[in-house]
């Protein structure tokens, strides 16, 4: 009984060292390029909107602008129902948008204007274009990169 305990404790030391042996090489290369360091809270996010918006920080800069916003009304966010980089960038600005309320809509060439016209501006703060190139009419805006546009709610009402 004794042999066999320690045959099975053998077993799994040698197999331990194994293990280190075999990954020694890739986690000294890690450590070599500096890829072991500080961790970036926002590394993921800033990375999907670097691709798509060629926005570095954007998700620290995203919060600067939400923090302007008033937190008692949601924000609208505008995808293009037939685009799938719109309707992704649109989670990704819902996602960096909690704990505020969010409302996705998802348009298309038809439904467009009707859809816009139903966004109320006593209960939205302001409305984000994601891949989608807001109304012409629409004058009061911000660029954020080259696939998010902010509009304020107020500006959102077609002229007369």
């Amino acid at each position: 009984m004794r042999i066999r305990f320690y045959l099975h404790a053998a077993l799994w030391c040698a197999l331990l060292a194994i293990f280190i042996a075999l990954s020694f090489r890739d986690v000294a290369r890690a450590v070599v390029e500096n890829k072991i360091g500080p961790i970036n809270p926002n590394h993921s996010t800033d990375a999907y909107l670097d691709g798509l918006t060629h926005v570095r920080n954007g998700s620290d800069l995203f919060a600067r602008w939400i923090d302007n916003l008033p937190r008692d009304k949601s924000i609208a966010i505008v995808v293009d129902a037939q685009s799938s980089p719109s309707k992704f960038l649109g989670m990704v600005i819902a996602y960096l948008s909690w704990p505020r309320d969010v409302k996705t809509i998802a348009v298309t060439p038809a439904t467009y204007a009707r859809e816009l016209s139903q966004i109320k501006e006593s209960s939205t703060s302001a409305a984000v274009f994601c891949a989608l190139k807001p109304p012409v009419w629409i004058k009061k805006k911000t660029d954020f990169g080259s696939n998010i546009v902010f509009v304020p709610a107020e500006s959102l009402t077609p002229p007369q």
